[in-house]
């Protein structure tokens, strides 16, 4: 039986999604500089062992970076470690911010004015672009990175949805392909938010924790299709705008449903 071109297939490789983005992959590595100072800053509210001082960026889910102007043996032992292992990198520069370092992007080195306390906020972001789906977990047991986490996903999802929009009908229906991508987004930002992984197990919770997300990404889809089909001009572009735009809405509107 399928409900909108979504059968049983479909809903345990949901099923098995949102398993997987309550797994948290590790604790973040804060380290250099002032890094007990930044550590205290990141676990504030949250979880105080998903914040480490000590241990090697291969046992980590990122790791964060301080350092004073150019990069010293341990600096560069550090992030070469981290980059070979895949490990997300964040890098926060307390001296000079020209100057290049190594095995790091420069768009993951955050400035930190001396004397002017840690950006955290900007270096939320700058972890949940590079954890990506990873993030998730994280983000519900370290306050700190939800909102830059969940603003992520929402993005993500966004985009998502415009590139499947725009695919030709050829490709199959692209009602139930978009429904799922969505479902997942709101599967991520229901564990971001701490709404998931709480302990409750069985068939009725499970099939709420499906119910919900899908149901609303369903609808969200339904109506975002009514809405094209009444433009005097129908093109693949304005598919994908209405569906980034109905996309990013349902994540802003599911985030300011009242936890159970």
């Amino acid at each position: 039986m399928r409900l909108l071109g979504i059968g049983p297939r479909e809903l345990v490789a949901l099923a098995r999604y949102q398993r997987r983005a309550r797994d948290v992959p590790g604790p973040l590595l804060v380290s250099g500089v002032l890094a007990e100072q930044l550590a205290r800053e990141l676990r504030r509210g949250g979880d105080q062992e998903l914040v480490r001082t000590r241990g090697e960026p291969t046992e980590a889910a990122a790791l964060v970076r301080v350092v004073a102007g150019a990069a010293t043996a341990e600096d560069e032992r550090l992030l070469r470690s981290a980059t070979r292992a895949l490990v997300p990198v964040v890098v926060v520069q307390t001296a000079d911010v020209s100057v290049r370092l190594p095995y790091v992007l420069p768009e993951d080195v955050v400035w930190c004015s001396p004397g002017s306390g840690f950006p955290v906020g900007e270096i939320a972001d700058r972890l949940a672009a590079g954890l990506g789906d990873h993030g998730a977990s994280l983000a519900a047991r370290l306050p700190v990175l939800r909102d830059a986490v969940a603003h992520r996903s929402a993005i993500d999802g966004a985009v998502s949805a415009a590139f499947l929009a725009t695919q030709k009908a050829a490709a199959g229906p692209r009602l139930p392909v978009l429904a799922l991508a969505q479902a997942r987004m709101l599967s991520d930002l229901a564990v971001t938010d701490g709404r998931e992984g709480d302990g409750e197990s069985g068939s009725e919770a499970a099939a709420q924790a499906l119910a919900l997300p899908l149901g609303a990404a369903l609808g969200t889809g339904l109506a975002a299709r009514a809405l094209v089909r009444r433009l005097p001009r129908h093109a693949r572009l304005a598919d994908g705008l209405a569906a980034a735009g109905a996309t990013f809405a349902l994540a802003a509107a599911f985030r300011r449903l009242p936890h159970r």
